[in-house]
C-alpha cells in the first residue's frame, strides 16, 4: 500500500471513530493503532493535504543536525516558534536525543545484524509542563532479510498535521543510519518498512472536513533519494532542497 493510502486510511478509520475531548478539544481518536510504509516512498502527496515541502526537507536535516533552536527551524514554518516554551529552543526536539545516540545504534547493528538492542528513546521521564513535550516515544532498528527497517512508538500522533512529517523524518533518520553502516562499516542493507505505533492517532475537529477532501485516491510518484555516500551527504541534501 502506497504512503498516500495509507494515511486515507488513517483518515477514514478515524473519520468513523468516536469523538473524545482531551483539553477540552473535539477529536476523533483510535486507540494503539498502527500504520506501516516503504520508507523508500514516504510521500504523502495527496493534492487537498497541501504540504510544506520545504518545511518536510528542512525539518529532517534540523532533527539529523541535532539542532533544537527556533531560529534554524522558524523560516520555513509560520508557526512552528508558537510551540517553544522561551522563543529560543524547543525542549521536546527529537535532534539532541536522536544525534546523541545514533552512533550506538549503528555500532548495535554492526556489530549484531540481528539485535533487538538498537533503540534511541525520545521520550523525556518527568517531563515539566511545556509546550513541546514529545510526541514520539522511541525509535527502534531492526535489519531483517538485508533490509533496515524501524518501529516507532508514539504516545500520540496527529493524522493531519504530524503523521505526514513525521513518517518522512523518520524514514530519513533511517537512511542516515544505512548511509552510515555502509560508509562505516561496508554494510550494505536496503531500506525497508517503517511502522509507527500510536498509543492515540488522531483528528481534531477542524480537520475533520478537509480530511474529507483528502479521500480520493492519489498515486504516490515521490522516491527517497538514496544515491549518498555517507549520512553527511544526505544531510547537505535536504537543507539544500529545503533551501532551493
Amino acid at each position: 500500500m502506497s504512503t498516500n493510502r495509507t494515511w486515507q486510511k488513517i483518515l477514514k478509520d478515524l473519520l468513523s471513530s468516536e469523538t473524545v475531548s482531551p483539553r477540552k478539544l473535539k477529536t476523533k481518536e483510535l486507540l494503539g493503532y498502527q500504520s506501516t510504509i516503504d520508507m523508500n516512498s514516504p510521500f504523502v502527496t495527496v493534492k487537498n493535504r497541501n504540504i510544506g515541502n520545504k518545511f518536510r526537507y528542512a525539518e529532517a536535516a534540523w532533527i539529523l543536525s541535532g539542532d533544537n533552536k527556533v531560529s534554524t527551524i522558524a523560516p520555513y514554518s509560520k508557526i512552528i516558534h508558537t510551540f517553544s516554551d522561551d522563543g529560543i529552543r524547543f525542549f521536546g526536539s527529537y535532534g539532541p536525543k536522536i544525534v546523541d545516540q545514533v552512533s550506538y545504534v549503528i555500532e548495535a547493528l554492526h556489530n549484531d545484524t540481528e539485535t533487538r538492542q538498537a533503540v534511541i528513546n525520545i521520550w523525556r521521564e518527568k517531563p515539566p509542563k511545556s509546550k513541546d513535550v514529545p510526541c514520539t516515544c522511541s525509535l527502534q532498528f531492526l535489519i531483517r532479510n538485508n533490509t533496515l527497517n524501524c518501529i516507532a512508538t508514539m504516545r500520540s500522533s496527529d493524522a493531519w498535521l504530524g503523521w505526514v512529517y513525521d513518517v518522512f523524518n523518520f524514514s530519513c533518520v533511517s537512511l542516515y543510519i544505512l548511509l552510515q553502516l555502509k560508509s562505516q562499516h561496508n554494510k550494505k542493507y536496503s531500506l525497508g518498512k517503517l511502522t509507527l505505533t500510536a498509543g492515540s492517532q488522531h483528528l481534531y475537529q477542524q480537520h475533520w472536513e478537509l480530511a474529507k477532501k483528502c479521500l480520493v485516491p492519489t498515486p504516490s510518484s515521490l522516491v527517497l533519494n538514496k544515491g549518498f555516500k555517507n549520512g553527511n551527504e544526505l544531510i547537505e541534501n535536504l537543507w539544500a532542497v529545503a533551501n532551493g
